[in-house]
């Protein structure tokens, strides 16, 4: 990959312009590859939605328990319901600029570079290095963002997301609320989305990634020596849990499905 080449295209991942902008940039420059911020499995999934395939993906409390997943699924389950909620709220399905990139991708037969580690690996890093009181806090936070939702709908604005000086200030709010999930959602993942994009084996690249992730990708692009091992952002280390804060967070996600579902 030839870093002169290299178009990185941050998006807002419910953002209707984003959406265009991805799609113009594709059939204006005609790359020999587009890398996007997914992993395998939601490719997988982005794919079967767009040709129309509903998937079960129901799990039964009593298999999240035996697996130890409990506060993945919680997390996995408030993240999402958080980004569709603003998704409905602006009237963009989460992904879309994805989706549209997949789209002209088939259309001019371009390949496609998956270059995001696995969603389950990234979260079960960030559960792993909270300590309690965080995960406690950051779940507040995350609940208070779903239920004051008057204040989101009058202060959304997609677009502002993506302006670099918005970025600085929201990424610094992140860091200070939650510097373990900080660490690993954003700066973990800067350097990975980074190290898969110069493995690509093509000159001329689209790289197709979250706003929030562009100006950390740069300054490890423009500075490949301080890049990690990828092989060290993918360990996850086994913790075992104490049963009855398992049984008492596997409350928590039926509660919230009772109350949502």
């Amino acid at each position: 990959m030839k870093r002169e080449c290299l178009t990185i295209i941050g998006t807002a991942h419910v953002s209707a312009d984003s959406v265009n902008e991805v799609k113009d940039a594709i059939y204006e420059q005609h790359p020999e590859v587009v890398a996007i911020e997914l992993d395998r499995g939601r490719y997988t999934r982005l794919k079967k939605e767009m040709m129309g395939i509903e998937e079960d993906d129901s799990i039964s409390v009593t298999q999240i328990i035996k697996e130890n997943k409990v506060g993945l699924f919680f997390v996995t389950t408030i993240l999402g319901y958080f980004q569709s909620k603003i998704g409905a709220d602006v009237d963009v399905k989460p992904g879309s600029e994805m989706v549209g990139a997949i789209e002209a991708c088939e259309d001019l037969n371009i390949p496609i570079a998956l270059i995001d580690r696995e969603i389950n690996t990234t979260l079960q890093r960030a559960l792993n290095k909270m300590g309690f009181m965080e995960k406690m806090k950051f779940l507040f936070g995350l609940l208070t963002s779903i239920f004051d939702k008057d204040e989101l709908e009058d202060e959304l604005d997609i677009e502002d997301l993506k302006d670099p000086e918005n970025i600085d200030d929201l990424m610094e709010m992140f860091k200070d609320e939650s510097p373990s999930v900080y660490e690993v959602l954003v700066h973990e993942r800067d350097a990975y989305l980074a190290g898969k994009i110069l493995q690509i084996p093509y000159d001329h690249v689209i790289a197709v990634v979250g706003a929030g992730h562009k100006p950390g990708i740069e300054r490890y692009l423009d500075n490949p020596e301080t890049l990690p091992p990828l092989s060290e952002l993918e360990i996850i280390d086994d913790k075992n849990g104490i049963p009855w804060v398992k049984i008492f967070l596997a409350m928590i996600p039926i509660l919230f499905v009772v109350i949502f579902f």
